[in-house]
């Protein structure tokens, strides 16, 4: 069966009869069927273009989830990509600086024991030059004694004017 307009409602003819029903009763009676059917279909276009509207935005805000449930995941999967390589990064640069706090270390140690070595060095040389500059203090005490020595020896032995011959009293006058 078609459905009826609210139009055709009440523009509907009916034939007469013999004790039929009264034709104001019945016309008034389509009348407001008729505007119940065009309230009726009004509202269901207005319910229809809702449905529609609020299915398009169901279908939009769906849409947009899944955009953003994508972007999410996308953001998690570099965030833990980020994640790892700034970890791994960050296991080179501690690698690194503990290889060079070794190394440091090492030649640190290394520069300790050769100064170790070379203060060790400069002891020795310094008990060296001591024990040298005390024989030297005793070789010149020496000298000194054999000076005083030979002083005395010399003070002792005749001197130079006595050996000089006298004057001849002959060569004077002549």
């Amino acid at each position: 069966m078609n459905r009826l307009t609210p139009l055709e409602i009440q523009r509907a003819m009916f034939p007469t009869r013999w004790k039929g029903m009264d034709p104001d009763a019945v016309r008034a009676f389509l009348s407001q069927l008729a505007e119940q059917v065009e309230d009726d279909a009004r509202l269901r276009g207005e319910l229809k273009a809702q449905v529609a509207r609020l299915s398009q935005e169901v279908e939009e805000y769906r849409h947009r989830t899944n955009g953003l449930n994508e972007a999410l995941v996308a953001a998690q999967h570099t965030a833990e990509a980020m994640i790892g390589r700034a970890e791994a990064e960050a296991q080179r640069i501690v690698s690194e600086a503990q290889a060079l706090a070794d190394r440091v270390i090492d030649d640190a140690i290394r520069r300790a024991e050769n100064l170790e070595l070379i203060i060790s060095q400069l002891r020795s040389r310094r008990r060296a030059a001591r024990a040298d500059l005390g024989k030297l203090v005793e070789l010149l005490q020496g000298y000194a004694k054999d000076d005083e020595t030979a002083e005395e020896r010399e003070a002792q032995a005749p001197s130079v004017a006595l050996m000089r011959p006298r004057a001849r009293e002959g060569k004077a006058g002549s």
